[in-house]
């Protein structure tokens, strides 16, 4: 009988060490917020501010244009040559114009960088700027960059091999 006692005082006893902490520590139901709060993470009130501003105050320059140039006689003489009609070959091989295409858009910015990096170079001293250009003017006609784009086919048949 004493050993049932003993065993029994050692259950409650364990049950008050271990049991009770983790009962006390059960979340309680939570309060209910007031409107328009708000508590951090520690459960304390965050201050909201009653006016609403920005905290980044910035303000750019003024945007200055330049003034306007009347068009002289020459500049309409020459924009009056150029709204004539381009005939199927000048239109394929001018660049005033890019189809929209990514292949035809990467070829246009490679000739522009082409073109820049001869017109810096005084003496051609490695030459293949020059060669490449002249690939790249020929895959332009053959791709039709200047008009309508390529078509699926044109893509292998025009490509610049090396």
């Amino acid at each position: 009988m004493s050993a049932m006692i003993n065993t029994l005082r050692l259950i409650s006893l364990f049950a008050v060490v271990f049991i009770s902490p983790i009962a006390a520590n059960e979340p309680t139901e939570p309060l209910p917020l007031p409107a328009n709060s708000a508590l951090d993470s520690d459960g304390n009130p965050i201050v909201i501010p009653k006016d609403h501003s920005s905290a980044l105050h910035y303000t750019s320059e003024p945007i200055r244009q330049k003034p306007t140039i009347k068009p002289s006689q020459k500049n309409t003489k020459k924009s009056s040559k150029k709204s004539h009609r381009l005939s199927r070959k000048q239109q394929l091989a001018s660049r005033q114009s890019v189809a929209d295409n990514p292949s035809c858009r990467w070829l246009n910015q490679r000739m522009t960088q082409l073109e820049k990096s001869l017109k810096k170079q005084r003496s051609h001293q490695f030459g293949y700027q020059a060669e490449e250009l002249k690939a790249r003017k020929s895959e332009w006609v053959c791709m039709k960059c200047g008009a309508e784009g390529p078509n699926q086919n044109d893509h292998h048949k025009c490509q610049y091999k090396r």
